[in-house]
């Protein structure tokens, strides 16, 4: 692979490449056998991570039909952002089914369990629209492959992450506990991290980003456009 020289904030484009490399694959893999062995090796708590890990298998896919990146970010900080962001909250059920159950414990108040469950098969369904819709332009790391703004992202601008954060608000509601809420605010703010990287190269690639990120909110829906789109 050709090195490419980090003088700026943001690397020179990159040419696209016909075919699959190692690192494709190996993605793949990954992710495959991580989407796997999660849910059945977190005991009951496996059946909530069931809809996330299906995701994740076909984030797994994307590997495989996406075309290659525009634009990257180069540096540590954003790919550290981007992973911490993919594995916090899963590695975390994880672990703590298995080893510190009293951070699962269930959820005592009815009401509060039935609005965490609805949160999470809500989020649970929605969730595959909008990976199917950018399946040829996905990435883990921040990267320009294709501006997408149809579909799903005409009503937000990472409605991935939108669908996330229904589950695992969800997931918090049926397990309410004190250590599950700070890895949730931790893993909330990692990702508005990460999106600040992935708009970052957007930015940079698409002159049109910064008018799409007026009309659009990061999550949903605007409330209310900003005052140049509405005298535009």
């Amino acid at each position: 692979a050709v090195m490419m020289s980090a003088m700026s904030a943001v690397t020179a484009a990159i040419p696209a490449r016909a075919r699959r490399t190692a690192a494709d694959w190996v993605g793949c893999a990954f992710f495959c056998a991580f989407a796997i062995t999660l849910p059945l090796t977190s005991g009951k708590s496996g059946l909530l991570l069931l809809p996330p890990m299906l995701y994740e298998v076909l984030v797994a896919a994307t590997f495989l039909v996406r075309g290659r990146p525009r634009r990257t970010l180069p540096g540590v900080a954003p790919r550290v952002a981007a992973y911490g962001a993919t594995f916090l909250l899963p590695v975390f059920l994880w672990a703590a089914a298995r080893w510190f159950s009293t951070s699962l414990a269930s959820s005592t108040l009815p009401a509060l369990r039935i609005v965490g469950a609805s949160t999470w098969l809500f989020g649970a369904v929605l969730a595959f629209w909008p990976i199917w819709h950018l399946r040829s332009s996905f990435s883990i790391e921040p990267a320009a492959r294709e501006l997408t703004t149809s579909g799903p992202y005409r009503i937000a601008r990472h409605p991935i992450y939108a669908t996330q954060i229904l589950e695992y608000a969800g997931i918090w509601m049926l397990h309410a506990t004190i250590p599950f809420g700070i890895v949730l605010v931790a893993w909330f703010a990692l990702l508005r991290v990460r999106v600040g990287y992935e708009e970052r190269v957007l930015r940079a690639e698409y002159r049109e980003y910064d008018l799409y990120r007026q009309r659009v909110g990061a999550f949903g829906p605007r409330l209310r456009r900003s005052a140049s789109v509405q005298n535009g």
